[in-house]
């Protein structure tokens, strides 16, 4: 997905060495943006397919079953599939194609241990967390942040306590 973690993802893909780095998502305006900060190819999930694609990874940010069957179709033999978004507890999975292409695949929920690369990373300007931030708000506007968060073009829309 095109969305915060998914660009994110881009961004970070982009400062290790990759050239080709596609996107999917069903938003348009997601999409374009993901053009502009990291990705090299957008794909409206609705319309377009990945499999087939023979990428090396392939880092899913959306937890959507859909999106994870058919991005492990798009890895190429021994690539890697790694679930970042948060989705279903049980999930189908294309084990046959898993095996036969022997596709490495693994769960990652945040831990602490990679905090200091991904400082790293924005420190040196490789990945940009601003380009995120779509929306400012105040605690007592945290209601209409969570609307806009909601809204076409939206990304991020965060709540400042003290402001």
């Amino acid at each position: 997905g095109a969305g915060p973690i998914g660009i994110i993802a881009a961004q970070a893909a982009r400062a290790f060495g990759a050239t080709e780095i596609y996107i999917t998502d069903i938003a348009e305006d997601r999409l374009a943006f993901a053009l502009e900060h990291g990705a090299t190819h957008a794909l409206n999930a609705k319309t377009d397919s990945v499999e087939g694609l023979d990428v090396d990874a392939f880092i899913d940010a959306s937890g959507a079953p859909q999106a994870v069957r058919s991005g492990i179709k798009a890895v190429g033999p021994a690539g890697r599939v790694i679930l970042v978004g948060l989705g279903a507890d049980d999930l189908e999975l294309p084990v046959s194609h898993i095996q036969n292409r022997e596709i490495w695949l693994s769960g990652v929920f945040r831990y602490t241990n990679t905090w200091p690369l991904a400082i790293q990373l924005i420190a040196d300007g490789k990945v940009d967390l601003d380009i995120l931030v779509t929306g400012k708000f105040a605690l007592a506007e945290s209601e209409e942040a969570l609307k806009a968060g909601k809204q076409a073009g939206q990304l991020k829309a965060v709540v400042y306590p003290g402001r």
